[in-house]
């Protein structure tokens, strides 16, 4: 779009930003003077039906849930053009992703944000609807610490059915539960682990489990163990790492059911006392969906290993004292993997030797 140019009543000045779903444009509502953001769908998805629908859901979503810590959506639309739009509240700030980057969060003003994201999410969960893309990209933060969640592209209504297929994942790897890793069932306590991994990241300046691409960091959610939240940062109170650590249980069912339990939690531990020990975070065991990673890197593991006892099979049969030696260490090899096809898809070979290995141990 250009600058300048008038949809319905609203008359574009600015390009904001652009993400993968469309770009966001500063505009003027030239009916009630007021600044505005417009929302376009990207237009090679403008054919897409799962990408139209996904986009309308957003706006129905987002225009369900009057809360002040939630984006107001004032109007949606088409043009002749075929082009989607929404129409939402212009919020001046930036986002916590941004302020991440280049500011420090202490406890009081970690739990200042996290509470008013909590808020949100309760109110969008009492609606029916899990956001499922919580991270700090879609969250604006005012310079006076006022949250606005933002962006509910890929919200799950209860009543509606799902857009992706059985054992699909949508969302941001850093920031998926464990069961959305595996393409198990999302509810409200998936978008909890979010929120906890949010409030770990603002209290430590780090992700609890994070690694060089997208597989490491989904096998890591699902396999590795919860590191100490209180011997990264001894000034988080033990109460508060105990929080945070139950919203990032492997097991949903461990997990606070939904943003509201999460919030009331927070209410009961007020006047957090300093932790007085490094151990107050527990390690939560694997959840069940592990075993189901989605992900075709094991069928490759089974091939190779498959490939290695089919070549052992094949050599010399070993003497008395190499098979005794062989009976008590079995070694499993892990070959490097070639991909080919993209240069973008390069991650993917010591993405799934990283993976196998974790699965294998």
């Amino acid at each position: 779009m250009r600058t300048g140019t008038t949809i319905a009543h609203y008359r574009i000045a600015e390009l904001l930003g652009q993400g993968g779903m469309g770009d966001v444009y500063r505009a003027v509502d030239t009916r009630l003077d007021r600044p505005v953001a417009l929302k376009f769908l990207a237009r090679h998805l403008v054919s897409d039906p799962d990408a139209k629908e996904r986009f309308i859901r957003e706006a129905k979503a987002a225009s369900a849930l009057d809360h002040p810590n939630i984006c107001t959506i004032h109007d949606f639309g088409e043009t002749a053009e075929g082009d989607l739009y929404m129409v939402m509240a212009l919020y001046e700030g930036r986002t916590l992703s941004e302020r991440l980057k280049a500011e420090s969060f202490d406890v009081d003003r970690t739990l200042r944000i996290v509470r008013q994201l909590a808020r949100a999410l309760r109110r969008a969960h009492a609606g029916g609807i899990v956001h499922r893309d919580l991270k700090p990209a879609n969250v604006m933060v005012s310079d006076e610490d006022a949250v606005r969640l933002l962006d509910f592209g890929i919200a799950k209504l209860h009543s509606a059915h799902t857009l992706t297929r059985t054992g699909a994942t949508v969302g941001t790897a850093a920031y998926m539960s464990p069961e959305q890793a595996a393409g198990d069932e999302v509810t409200a306590a998936s978008d909890v682990w979010a929120l906890g991994v949010i409030a770990w990241q603002m209290l430590t300046g780090s992700l609890p489990f994070d690694g060089s691409n997208p597989l490491v960091v989904l096998n890591r959610i699902l396999t590795s163990d919860l590191p100490d939240l209180t011997a990264l940062n001894p000034a988080v109170p033990a109460a508060l790492a105990a929080i945070v650590g139950r919203a990032l249980a492997k097991d949903p069912r461990e997990r606070y059911a939904d943003a509201g339990s999460f919030l009331e939690a927070l209410d009961a531990a007020s006047g957090f006392a300093p932790a007085t020990a490094p151990s107050g975070t527990r390690a939560f065991s694997r959840a069940p969906g592990a075993r189901r990673l989605v992900l075709w890197g094991l069928a490759a593991a089974v091939v190779v290993t498959a490939g290695i006892a089919a070549l052992a099979t094949r050599g010399a049969r070993p003497s008395a004292e190499a098979a005794a030696e062989e009976d008590t260490r079995n070694v499993v090899a892990i070959l490097p993997f070639t991909v080919s096809g993209s240069d973008e898809l390069a991650y993917l070979s010591e993405g799934l030797m990283d993976l196998i290995g974790g699965r294998l141990d």
